[in-house]
């Protein structure tokens, strides 16, 4: 799987088909409210900016657009989320909710596009209008056909989907497409029941309140104070004043390959830690070795799909967890740090972000758009992956505008890659180019060290 953004994304010219969907019939009225991420992310339907995730997957030779179509509409089906709409109310966002069969997915225009920078930005440019949250459907879906390999592309408004969902989607999509052309009269595509978010929604709006005086409170409380009483930031100068954003660079990176992110998880194994502490510790290591403080705090986001029934679910299943890793005297050392941090931090992650706000109350301000955040994702624990690197897999998101750094790791069976989302200004690229180039130098020298240290004779 590789995670990327629009502006970066590179397909292969063909013909752009594109898919329209029908809504048939009218929704019913949802007692059921959006969760948490949706209401703060939905905010004023009027004025949401385009912030969607699609996923991209290439098929053997020309598409079939009769395939594709159904598996869409399918897809549709299996996941209420996508058959959820949003209305603002005198009361705040009320949830509407069609039934299966509702939404007709038919192809609608095709055009031949001959250059890649053409084809993503005609890309870009529909799903502007299609993926945004004040309009329903809010997602779409795209093929473009080539002789010797196609490829399917769907993209949905951040409402509806996660990291995790795009991994599902592609599995699930392949799967659909896949046993529609083996038997178009009757599909039957192997794929279990699936739990919906619209159920995940009900049990969040009834967890019980968290007491002000409770430890995870308090410690949340704690760490939101040390960052002056708003969200963490990345901890150097981006150029970017407060109350001010610029549009949104990405760059994307090879950290290790294969081989050398075997290599740094037996490292991390050595330190009784997982790969996430390894990484976050090398990050530590690698704003202090570029100038930076010797501590460095940051959210990072955790799955919520603990039930069964939400595994293969599609929707928003995320909270988040603050972490302040302490640099030591080397990495081996930072990351033992780091995973003690980290052990601590997951009891955090079951306070609802809502009541640790309203607890701060008018002690905390956020005073930027982004969070500075470290995501990281292990595709190779995903159910289907295998088939991610021969279907040439993408995880896209668009690109908007951005006040600080945001960092995706994603780990596939060819190794470990960083996206990075920071402002496009003179002083943030000149920093992101000496932090990734100091990541990549910390984590592959703490692997050869490794190495020499395992070949010393025993007693040296």
């Amino acid at each position: 799987m590789q995670v990327t953004s629009i502006t970066e994304y590179a397909p292969r010219p063909g013909a752009l088909v594109e898919f329209s969907a029908a809504v048939l019939g009218a929704p019913e009225p949802s007692p059921i409210p959006p969760s948490f991420n949706q209401s703060f992310h939905l905010g004023d339907l009027a004025d949401v900016d385009r912030v969607w995730i699609a996923a991209a997957f290439d098929v053997p030779g020309n598409l079939d657009a009769d395939a594709l179509g159904w598996a869409f509409a399918q897809l549709i089906d299996r996941h209420d989320t996508l058959r959820s709409s949003f209305v603002p109310t005198p009361t705040g966002i009320e949830r509407m909710l069609y039934r299966p069969g509702a939404i007709e997915i038919t192809p609608a225009a095709e055009s031949t596009v001959s250059s890649t920078a053409q084809l993503r930005d005609d890309i870009r440019t529909r799903l502007e209008k299609t993926c945004a949250a004040a309009r329903f459907p809010s997602y779409s879906c795209f093929g473009i056909d080539r002789r010797d390999s196609s490829t399917v592309l769907c993209a949905f408004d951040h409402a509806n989907v996660d990291a995790m969902s795009i991994a599902v989607v592609i599995d699930e999509m392949h799967t659909l497409y896949d046993a529609y052309r083996r038997c178009a009269e009757e599909p039957n595509p192997d794929l279990p029941p699936v739990g919906g978010f619209v159920e995940y929604c009900r049990n969040e709006a009834t967890e019980p309140l968290v007491a002000p005086t409770d430890d995870r409170m308090v410690r949340w409380s704690d760490f939101l104070t040390e960052c002056g009483g708003t969200t963490p930031r990345f901890p150097f100068d981006l150029g970017i004043v407060d109350g001010g954003t610029a549009s949104q660079a990405t760059t994307i990176d090879r950290l290790l390959d294969a081989t050398q992110t075997i290599e740094f998880e037996q490292l991390c194994a050595r330190s009784g830690a997982g790969m996430f502490s390894g990484v976050v510790a090398a990050i530590g290591q690698a704003c202090a070795g570029i100038g930076g403080p010797e501590h460095v705090s940051f959210l990072f986001p955790l799955h919520t799909r603990h039930r069964a029934q939400f595994a293969r679910a599609l929707g928003w299943f995320t909270t988040n967890a603050p972490i302040t890793v302490h640099v030591e005297n080397d990495l081996h050392d930072t990351i033992t740090a780091a995973h003690n941090a980290f052990r601590a931090a997951l009891p955090l992650s079951t306070v609802p972000i809502p009541q640790v706000l309203a607890n701060l109350g008018d002690s905390f301000t956020l005073s930027r758009q982004d969070v500075f955040m470290v995501s990281y994702i292990d595709y190779t624990r995903i159910d289907g992956h295998e088939h991610f690197e021969e279907s040439n897999a993408h995880h896209i998101s668009n690109a908007t505008v951005s006040d600080d750094a945001q960092f995706w790791i994603s780990r596939t069976t060819s190794g470990l890659a960083i996206r990075a989302r920071f402002p496009d200004t003179a002083v943030a690229r000149s920093v992101m180019i000496s932090f990734i180039d100091e990541l990549v130098a910390v984590m592959r020298a703490s692997i050869a060290q490794a190495g020499v240290a395992a070949l010393a004779p025993l007693g040296t």
